[in-house]
């Protein structure tokens, strides 16, 4: 009797707690986004994949303008992929700089990398036409 009633209450406790324990192996900061860590955490895959999104581009449309021997062409976007890089590093950093000190700078940072990332990787698209 007591002995079967322990049996099903700890079952029955257990049974309430899996659905959570399932939940939080499935963190996503995006989803959540509760607290300054959740919020950058968020910003650094929404970089990733921005990132990812690029370098898929600017690889494309390298490849074909190897694959049309265009060399020049190639020699000048590299240099230009350069200077946008450094471009576009200035211009979030100075936007981050007027929330010095505060605990909105490196959302402020990421999510300026990954806008200007993510405008970069369409205008890349666009040249390749794809």
């Amino acid at each position: 009797g007591i002995h079967l009633k322990r049996i099903y209450f700890l079952l029955s406790c257990s049974l309430v707690l899996l659905p959570g324990l399932s939940s939080a192996q499935k963190y996503d900061p995006c989803e959540t986004q509760r607290n300054t860590h959740e919020i950058n955490d968020c910003g650094k895959i929404t970089l990733a994949e921005k990132d990812k999104a690029l370098n898929a581009a600017y690889q494309k449309l390298m490849k074909r303008l190897q694959d049309e021997a265009d060399s020049e062409t190639r020699n000048h976007l590299i240099d230009a992929q350069r200077h946008w890089i450094r471009f576009r590093d200035s211009d979030c950093k100075a936007k981050a700089a007027r929330y010095e000190g505060g605990s909105m700078r490196g959302a402020v940072h990421l999510r300026c990398l990954a806008e200007r990332t993510e405008q970069r990787a369409k205008e890349l698209q666009k040249w390749v036409g794809t």
